[in-house]
């Protein structure tokens, strides 16, 4: 007997994509935009025609924003993006924890896949590292995640099966 394995692969072509992007610390958010739309087109996709892009203030509206987006009914995944920076207050800890705990309770509602690239960096010199220098792009990761949910979600949909990945 063979285990079934369900798993999504890394195919943006023919899917909507919404990203969701707070402008806060725009300048590094973005590249994390950049990486997002690069990983869409190098899996398929169609960052001119098939994604769209939403911006808020910052980090903490991101949530409400993403449950408008959401609820539009229209696109297969939805990347959130934001920038937060340590700060000397503890306003940090909760601008970060509010927004991925919003993020994380619209993902879990299961209706589309929502990936969460919102960067909590000590220092500017990490936020830049994470947008496309050293540590590579996390708007590029967050893309990945969301394609290839879009796929799982998808392939749930449609009762096929995978047995590896691809």
């Amino acid at each position: 007997m063979t285990t079934k394995v369900h798993d999504g692969l890394l195919r943006a072509g023919g899917r909507k994509f919404a990203i969701i992007a707070s402008r806060f610390n725009e300048f590094i958010g973005d590249k994390l935009i950049e990486g997002a739309l690069d990983a869409i087109r190098r899996t398929g996709g169609s960052p001119e025609g098939d994604v769209e892009i939403f911006r808020c203030p910052g980090a903490l509206e991101i949530p409400g924003l993403l449950r408008k987006v959401v609820d539009l009914g229209r696109f297969d995944a939805v990347i959130c993006l934001g920038v937060v920076i340590r700060g000397g207050t503890p306003h940090f800890d909760l601008v970060v924890g509010e927004a991925v705990s919003g993020i994380a309770r619209v993902a879990a509602e299961g209706k589309v896949p929502v990936a969460c690239g919102v960067l909590a960096c000590e220092t500017i010199e990490q936020a830049i590292e994470r947008s496309g220098a050293k540590a590579g792009n996390r708007g590029a990761d967050a893309a990945l995640v969301a394609i290839e949910m879009a796929d799982l979600y998808a392939t749930l949909g449609s009762g096929a099966v995978t047995t590896g990945r691809g």
